[in-house]
């Protein structure tokens, strides 16, 4: 489909063409060194005065993984509730600084609302549609692969079907800024590691209204790599309603599917071997076929992860980014899988997520 204008002066020029093709945007010194001394000292009174809570992504948080949880956030809302947290609280800290970041970040959120196909919702105003956080890690602490929005279905099981909250909305593009004055990859760590695509997607990342991305059919030399979404609408017997499509560069849909299958296909351990039996039918696309977050067994999710930088169907290619003072990095919630490798002293930024409808 043919794409819209993509001149603007808040973002470089090609910043939308290249998250619509599942790859990350950075641009350094996106702040000015006084702009990012301004936040850091905000953030650092605010975590001395205790405005943080600790999120946990451990199985041990008390043993073996204490130092790599050592990460703690000072959230503008809670998903759980409709209260507004530390950061968007005009009594604690430097409130102004922290107001002047969200104005600028909801510029560039316009412009995507006006730019990203299939993405108008993102001009969406209302209450708790700009997620922004402060984010700040101790040494030794570290954050594993994962992605951070995915399907309702890979939630809860037939997650599709269950009541939405009003105005319920979804993580569509996350954003971060990175606070760390004279920082060294080499001898600091911290890095984060994106885990994009060899090869760009042909056709825009991310979902298709309601039908959110789940995989990616691997490029060949006769075919590029294109996004493959999931469909949990289609009719089929009880429960079975789930079907897999692709999109290639000239938008034409096609299933991989032919016949439904059930949620319970997508909680089975086996990764993207087992998804491949059960939910694709034609050969050449089951050897394409990569899920974004595979399923995987408890035994599994205890191991160590593959070290190989083309990952497990080997499409991948890592990208390690140094979180220097002032760099901005942009990317989709929910195409990207990323990390944040062991950091060796204090590391600060902010993060956040501009959100969308999500489509009952």
């Amino acid at each position: 489909p043919a794409t819209k204008s993509r001149t603007n002066n808040i973002l470089p020029p090609d910043a939308i063409q290249q998250i619509e093709s599942g790859r990350a945007v950075i641009v350094p010194n996106w702040l000015t060194p006084d702009e990012t001394t301004a936040l850091r000292e905000d953030v650092k009174d605010c975590f001395e005065n205790g405005h943080f809570k600790n999120f946990i992504l451990s199985r041990n948080p008390n043993k073996a993984d204490k130092a790599a949880n050592d990460r703690w956030i000072m959230p503008s809302f809670s998903s759980k509730s409709d209260k507004n947290g530390p950061f968007a609280d005009a009594t604690i800290g430097n409130f102004a600084v922290r107001q002047k970041l969200k104005a600028r970040m909801a510029e560039i959120k316009a412009v995507m609302a006006n730019q990203m196909q299939d993405r108008p919702s993102l001009a969406n105003d209302i209450q708790q549609t700009h997620e922004m956080e402060y984010l700040r890690y101790g040494a030794g602490a570290l954050l594993q692969r994962h992605t951070d929005e995915h399907h309702v279905e890979l939630k809860r099981p037939n997650g599709s079907r269950l009541p939405k909250k009003p105005n319920a909305s979804r993580r569509s593009v996350t954003w971060m800024v990175y606070l760390n004055d004279e920082w060294d990859g080499a001898e600091d760590g911290g890095q984060l590691r994106l885990h994009e695509r060899s090869n760009p997607s042909v056709s825009y990342v991310g979902a298709r209204g309601r039908d959110l991305q789940v995989g990616w059919l691997r490029a060949t030399a006769e075919e590029g790599e294109q996004p493959v979404f999931l469909d949990a609408f289609r009719s089929g017997p009880e429960n079975e309603n789930c079907v897999l499509y692709t999109v290639d560069g000239s938008g034409n849909q096609r299933d991989l599917s032919r016949k439904t299958f059930a949620n319970i296909a997508l909680y089975l351990g086996g990764g993207d071997a087992m998804a491949r039996k059960l939910m694709v039918d034609e050969g050449a696309d089951a050897k394409r076929l990569h899920l974004i977050d595979a399923p995987k067994s408890l035994v599994a999710s205890l191991m160590a992860p593959s070290a190989d930088p083309a990952g497990e169907d080997g499409g991948e290619r890592v990208r390690d980014i140094v979180p220097k003072a002032g760099t901005l990095v942009m990317f989709d919630s929910v195409s990207l899988p990323h990390e944040v490798l062991q950091t060796n002293r204090e590391r600060f930024g902010v993060q956040g997520w501009f959100h969308e409808k999500l489509y009952a």
